[in-house]
């Protein structure tokens, strides 16, 4: 009796596995959620130096991209290499990297000006130093607040107060809102006179390279070239130290040998494909590996890897040295911009021997002027950046675009700024640069989104918007939307609208569905005609029957 119970049970579970194997096959749910935090052994700490992001990143993966004849092919035939992990609806999926926010779900103002501050703000009553960087041209230190909160304190330059800390904190609550994980950043206030050294806090001696104690002279004179307020207080960017065990920086190119979780090459993912186009928006240049984090976290019992964006005091025009002018214009080391210069005979000038225009103290040097979103430069070259598509600049195009005027005012504000002309300005600048991206991205695509179908009297109506017309209110040309239904033995006769939405007639839609299988959906290609420019058809696929009283869209492709 046993035996016939174990052995129905065997056959049960095997049918069991067969109908959810088939399920999952013939399911037109579109995954929204990328399951990559399961459990993993703790990995090892990974170190990210010059070599690195410099000579890895940029000399040998560079050749590796020139050398790569499959890939210009791909590139020169107009198909390049497509982002691996977008669902059927050409979007990002939730993951430990990325989190859908302020696009598929809107932010109320409070939820914009919070960020990803989850408490309250660091209480500098009282404040304890753990660790110091008294040398270097911008100090630093870690200190617990009154409530034993560990921060990371970096000050403003005597020079440019308010400068670094408004344009980290507000880079990073663009950046959350994006979808990315970033640090807790608040802007706060620290009295000299109510700051302690701790134990055994030690630095290395400038002079000597030997390490010693930091001493309360050593303190006075890190904070002698640091901003202060009138009464005294030094403003400062205070960072709320990650959750977990830090283990360094993510490669930006492969995966982590370590970390199960990491099947996906991270140049091919479309959230850092696609950041290089939100940083050139918000001019964040210092994009290398030590700007992020690997922190290992428990979550709902699960160990994993989450992955963190790190320090964007070098965005919105701030920087250590705010007068350099080729930053967003040139790499580093521009190899381009060298041979011009030597072919010249030093006659051309390059970005990298011009003054930046300083705006003022508290904005440093963004503008909006000569910015050019194709040729925006970070300072150092990523393959993640060079695999950059149209599509994946579309997918970051729409982000950008979902903040309005009054949410980056909203956000602006936590930038708590003393000059009463630079939030006005800053909020100006980021939506000239919105329009500029989002007039060269936009225009190198359908610009299509946000399809809907609808049961028409005679069939479904096709409806979506155009983000270039939507965004362009100036836009000269007439554009007109071309499209025709397809069916694995059917193509129906093209059509032409100057509405973002059309009809297709029953008739139309029961010759597609007559000599197909039962599950086949619905195939609809438009194209979006401009001026002198015809887009890639992108292609809708939805399921249709005579009875049918909603519609849903199975899939999304892009040529």
């Amino acid at each position: 009796m046993k035996t016939k119970t174990k052995a129905g049970l065997i056959v049960a579970a095997t049918l069991l596995l067969g109908l959810v194997c088939f399920a999952q096959k013939h399911s037109n749910e579109v995954l929204w959620r990328d399951f990559d935090m399961k459990s993993i052994p703790e990995p090892k700490e990974r170190t990210s130096g010059y070599y690195e992001y410099f000579f890895k990143g940029q000399v040998i993966e560079g050749a590796k991209q020139d050398l790569d004849v499959a890939r210009w092919v791909r590139i020169i035939g107009g198909h390049p290499k497509r982002a691996s992990n977008v669902n059927a609806l050409d979007e990002v999926p939730d993951s430990s990297w990325y989190t859908n926010r302020h696009y598929r779900h809107r932010m109320s103002a409070e939820e914009l000006k919070r960020g990803p501050n989850s408490g309250l703000p660091p209480d500098f009553s009282s404040a304890v130093i753990t660790k110091a960087k008294p040398s270097g041209v911008t100090p630093g230190m870690m200190v617990k607040d009154a409530a034993g909160e560990a921060y990371l304190v970096k000050f403003d330059s005597s020079n440019y107060p308010n400068l670094q800390s408004g344009a980290e904190v507000i880079s990073t609550k663009i950046l959350y809102a994006a979808g990315y994980n970033v640090p807790e950043n608040y802007v706060a206030y620290l009295d000299p006179h109510h700051l302690k050294i701790g134990d055994k806090v030690e630095i290395t001696d400038s002079r000597t390279g030997r390490k010693r104690q930091l001493t309360q002279d050593d303190v006075d004179e890190m904070l002698r070239r640091v901003a202060r307020t009138p009464d005294g207080r030094c403003r400062v960017l205070a960072s709320k130290l990650l959750k977990g065990k830090a283990k360094g920086p993510f490669p930006q190119v492969g995966m982590r040998s370590d970390d199960p979780n990491d099947l996906i090459p991270h140049e091919n993912r479309r959230e850092l494909r696609g950041l290089r186009v939100i940083a050139s928006w918000i001019n964040d240049w210092d994009l290398k590996e030590p700007q992020s984090m690997d922190m290992y976290v428990e979550e709902g019992g699960r160990k994993f890897l989450r992955h963190y964006l790190l320090d964007f005091g070098s965005s919105l025009g701030a920087d250590d040295q705010p007068t350099d002018y080729y930053h967003g214009h040139e790499y580093g080391l521009d190899l381009r911009s060298i041979t011009k210069e030597i072919l010249s005979l030093g006659i051309y000038e390059s970005a990298n021997e011009k003054t930046a225009r300083i705006i003022s103290s508290e904005i440093g040097n963004f503008t909006s002027d000569e910015f050019h979103p194709g040729t925006w430069k970070q300072t150092y070259p990523s393959a993640m950046f060079d695999n950059l598509t149209d599509a994946d600049a579309f997918w970051a195009t729409r982000v950008i675009l979902s903040f309005s005027e009054d949410d980056l005012r909203n956000i602006i504000e936590t930038g708590e700024y003393s000059d009463l002309k630079t939030k006005p300005y800053i909020l100006r600048t980021l939506m000239e640069r919105r329009q500029i991206l989002a007039r060269y991205w936009l225009g190198r695509t359908d610009a299509l989104a946000d399809f809907g179908l609808e049961r028409a009297t005679d069939g479904v109506t096709v409806h979506f918007r155009d983000l270039m017309v939507d965004n362009q209110p100036a836009l000269p040309q007439v554009t007109t939307y071309t499209y025709e239904v397809k069916a694995p033995r059917y193509k129906s006769s093209k059509k032409t609208t100057d509405r973002p939405e059309f009809t297709i007639g029953r008739e139309v839609l029961a010759a597609a569905k007559e000599n197909a299988s039962a599950d086949a959906p619905i195939e609809v290609n438009i194209w979006t005609h401009r001026q002198d420019f015809t887009s890639n058809p992108v292609t809708l696929y939805f399921d249709w029957s005579p009875n049918r009283e909603t519609f849903a869209i199975r899939k999304i492709s892009r040529s």
